[in-house]
Parts: structure tokens; sequence; C-alpha cells
């Protein structure tokens, strides 16, 4: 993810795998055009899509070559060319494509902690460059509302619990979401030997939170609604405590606050449970009723999506592949993550945060927790009570054709 320093949140397959390369162009027997200069084109329904094909230096090089042609012939052959380049196409499986994003820039938002294994892989291991993809992750500027960002295009996706989108969502901030990545980085903890011993524990005390639209905050407003508990500040039954990331455990241990919700797998606190000073209340991996919400989801810019879907269904593709593989590569994933400096920790520490995690990629998985999510949310006070549930998930989510 991207709302603290040390942890991401923005994922149980054993092997890893690229992206699809399965032809979905419908059949054709158009014949190919021939430019005065000699160069043979492909007639749009004969050429592979860029979306669908990729871009490789290969095809690349093979674009600035009947890019050349083209120029080189001039009037109406370099027209057709440039027109049907862009013209709208429909692949087998339904999906439109308006405009191609495929030899495009897409900037994604950078990686900072344990739990955006998923993309680290992705980008580190090459499956969004053999997908096609040119790939470049941005870091985020501080306080920066990265939802808002993705949906005016400064970056392409990012990614998140899908209750961080759903507020932004429904007040018209233009991004999809498509598929979950993996479970189990957020956590709630508590002092060992403090009176908190059950989250009903939790009325009438304070919680640190380093956000309080921070995915931690969203998701354990569900527990605290489980234990009767209304969650939202202005209902004072508990007191959301903002804090300086790095400074919650010392906030925790010093009394300042009963509770800290965190996401990502804080290291810190994570070592204040391996020497007993620090307690898990609940987490979204086991403890927690509400443990079959996926805490890391693509995000996308609507824009891209809907001009491109074949490009975006691509890009999902490629990420959840990174999580596949890291979930079989533990260990290997934990020391790309400390050697490219994505966490700052070693591998050593970083391993332990890996192995809370279900690496489980998936778009229907998603979609099915979607809608009972929203019912269950909206009675936080964190989302408006009138909202239509059903209308606010078929806004959020956008079907890619992925089937796993």
């Amino acid at each position: 993810m991207t709302d603290q320093a040390n942890s991401g949140d923005h994922d149980d397959d054993t092997t890893a795998s690229t992206a699809p390369t399965e032809d979905v162009r419908p059949p054709t027997t158009s014949s190919p055009t021939v430019l005065p200069s000699g160069a043979v084109l492909e007639s749009p329904a004969d050429a592979a899509s860029p979306a669908t094909a990729g871009v490789s230096r290969r095809t690349l090089l093979t674009g600035a070559a009947v890019g050349a042609a083209v120029v080189a012939a001039g009037g109406f052959g370099g027209w057709w060319f440039l027109q049907s380049r862009n013209a709208p196409r429909t692949t087998a499986n339904g999906l439109q494509v308006t405009t191609s994003w495929a030899d495009r820039e897409l900037a994604l938002t950078s990686p900072s902690g344990a739990c955006e294994a998923p993309l680290i892989i992705a980008y580190e291991k090459g499956f969004f460059a053999d997908a096609g993809l040119n790939v470049v992750l941005k870091k985020t500027g501080d306080g920066e509302d990265t939802t808002a960002a993705v949906g005016s295009g400064k970056y392409i996706a990012s990614n998140g619990i899908f209750f961080n989108y759903l507020g932004p969502i429904y007040n018209g901030t233009p991004v999809k979401l498509s598929g979950g990545l993996h479970y189990g980085c957020l956590d709630l903890y508590t002092l060992t030997d403090g009176p908190v011993r059950k989250v009903a524990d939790l009325r009438g005390r304070k919680i640190g939170v380093s956000n309080l639209q921070g995915s931690a905050t969203n998701f354990f407003s569900l527990d605290l609604l489980d234990a009767g508990i209304n969650s939202s500040p202005a209902a004072g039954e508990v007191e959301w405590v903002v804090i300086e990331q790095d400074l919650l455990p010392k906030a925790l241990q010093d009394g300042r606050v009963d509770a800290i919700a965190t996401a990502g797998g804080y290291l810190p606190i994570i070592r204040g449970v391996e020497e007993g000073w620090a307690t898990v209340l609940s987490d979204n991996q086991s403890r927690s009723a509400n443990a079959n919400q996926p805490c890391c989801a693509v995000v996308l810019n609507n824009t891209f999506v809907s001009e491109d879907p074949v490009t975006a269904a691509a890009l999902v593709t490629a990420w959840a592949n990174g999580a596949r593989w890291a979930g079989a590569n533990l260990e290997e994933t934990a020391e790309i993550e400390s050697a490219g400096k994505y966490v700052a920790g070693t591998p050593e520490e970083i391993l332990p945060v890996l192995k809370t995690l279900t690496f489980d990629p998936s778009p229907k998985n998603l979609r099915h927790v979607l809608a009972p999510g929203i019912e269950k949310y909206k009675k936080t006070g964190f989302l408006d009570a009138d909202v239509d549930v059903e209308a606010l998930a078929d806004r959020a989510f956008v079907d890619l054709g992925l089937n796993f």
C-alpha cells in the first residue's frame, strides 16, 4: 500500500508463469496491403494487436521500419496506416480496444514495503517486460493522495485494500479495481501485559494509526463493528490517534495508545512480538471474521482501462504472476526486496513478514467479496449508509476477462 513509509498496501500457486500469449484475434482472410515503397502492411484484422502481442525490442524496430516506409510513401497510404492503427477493434473475448496503450510508458506507484512483493517481483523478474509492457516505478510524494493521482493519470496503477477506494469511487474518482493479490498484511497489536485481551475491550480506548483513511483503519473498523463498537470518529466509542508510522510501536509501549493498527507487516512491531511485549489482537489472515478480504488489490486508471482493456489485462496478469512467484519463493523474494532497497531490512528480517502473507491473486475472488464487503463497510460510518451496494460494486470493479 501507499499509506506508510515502511510497508505496502498496497497474495497458493507454486509455479511462476508469464502473461498469456494466446492469439485472441478473430480469423480473417484479408489480403496484405503493398505500399508504393514496396513495404507490405498487414491489414488491421490480420495484424496482431500490440496490446495482445506485447512490445518487444523486435516489434519496436519493425514498427520503426514500417513507419519510415509510411513516411516515404506519403499521401493516402500514410493516412490509412495511421488511422487503422488506432481503429477500434474487439477481441475474441469481447474486450474492445479503442486506443492502444501497448507502446506507452506505464507509470506505477513504486513499492515501499514487504507486502508489495507481487509488484517488486513482477518488475525485477521481468514479468511486465515479458508481457511487452514498458512499466516504470515512480515514488509518490509525502502525503500524496495516490487514489486521486491514479484517477488523474499521473500513475496508471497502484495497489491497496479495496476499502480505501470505495469512498473515492463513490464520489467520482475515475479508478477501477481488478484483482486481489494476497491476504495477511493487516495487523492489530496490543501490549502483551496490557488490559486489552480482545477487540471488544477497545471500547472507549485509543487506537494508533498512521492514517485515518488508511488501510488498517478501514479494515479493523469491521472488527470493531463485529464487537458492537461504532468505529466512526464522530461516534466517540473509540479514539483513533494519528501517529507517524515509525513512532507507533513506541506509542504503544509508552501507553499513549491501547492498540496500534498497521499494514504491510511493519518490521519494528513484528520485532516486538518476537521479543514478547506485543501481541497480535487481530489480522486479516486468520484471526478476524473479515479475513476473506484481500489486503492488496490492483487499482487502475479508468481511461487506461476503458481505452485498452487488453493491455490492462496483461498488466494485471503479470502482476498476479509476481504474486504467485513470490509465494513460491519467499526466501529469494526477501533477498530481492532487501537488495533493491524496496524494504529497509535484511532478508532475515523481511522473511517473517512474507511468511504471514497468503499469495492468492484473483480478480474473481475480489469481485465475489466486493458487494458483501461494501454492505458491511457502510455500517462503519466510513461510507454513506444510503450507498447502493450492487451499483457501487459494479462501478468499482472492471472485468478484464481474467479467469483466475
